[in-house]
């Protein structure tokens, strides 16, 4: 794979360093968002931080955390679903974003501040290793990042072990209709831009199967929470959900 992770690295990083100095959307792609890119207004006094995802997941979060749970959300970036996760857990809860770039955990420890969330903790790490006990969570988060993965089968087997017997995993991310082409999937602009790493729905249940999740589901999103839509590319946005088994 002509892929390198260094890239993926720097041009996540340069997102938020676009997004800061310009209007730019800050949606994976600027050729491939759809026209709800930017998230709907809400009542809670939490101000979101810019959002890189494909889904505004706020209502799919109401449905699932609740107070005094811990939530880990892999690549938090500026903590945009992370202060929404922090805010639904309440002071008793724990929202620990992970993420492998100084710029993101800077910005989302500013956000957390900002908003006076005590409950979250920042981890700069790499998702496909990261420095947290087996059974940490009852809820992990992502929202476009796995995509972005190399190794995406070692990210799930970490989902897997930080997962409490019981948890569940909202894995938001570009899914592809069919299996892309060697050509997309080795160019790293669309790799970048939550592209040329999106697998199929079938290669998402085989890769969860194999790891041991139960209750595999995806559901494609809804016109008014997508954020990445290209259908001439055959990708959309969707929410993978997985469980993992009690004991």
């Amino acid at each position: 794979m002509k892929i390198q992770e260094h890239t993926i690295q720097e041009s996540y990083s340069n997102a938020l360093k676009r997004k800061k100095s310009s209007s730019e959307s800050p949606c994976c792609s600027s050729q491939t968002q759809s026209q709800s890119c930017c998230p709907p207004s809400t009542q809670s006094e939490v101000k979101e931080p810019v959002s890189f995802g494909c889904i505004y997941l706020r209502p799919i979060l109401n449905d699932y955390l609740k107070q005094g749970m811990t939530v880990i959300d892999l690549g938090s970036g500026a903590g945009h679903d992370l202060m929404i996760a922090a805010e639904l857990v309440g002071p008793n809860g724990k929202a620990i974003g992970v993420d492998f770039t100084d710029d993101m955990i800077k910005e989302a420890q500013m956000n957390a501040e900002k908003n006076n969330l005590s409950n979250v903790t920042l981890v700069k790490a790499n998702i496909k290793d990261i420095p947290l006990p087996n059974n940490s969570a009852d809820v992990v988060i992502s929202n476009c990042v796995i995509n972005l993965a190399l190794d995406k089968t070692q990210v799930f087997n970490e989902v897997f072990r930080l997962l409490k017997p019981g948890g569940i995993m909202i894995d938001a991310d570009v899914i592809a209709s069919k299996p892309l082409s060697r050509e997309i999937r080795e160019n790293p602009n669309l790799w970048c831009s939550c592209v040329g790493g999106a697998l199929t729905i079938a290669e998402y249940k085989e890769i969860l199967n194999d790891i041991g999740f139960t209750n595999i589901h995806v559901k494609l999103g809804e016109k008014e929470d997508v954020q990445f839509d290209a259908p001439e590319l055959a990708v959309k946005s969707g929410i993978i959900f997985a469980t993992k088994p009690d004991e």
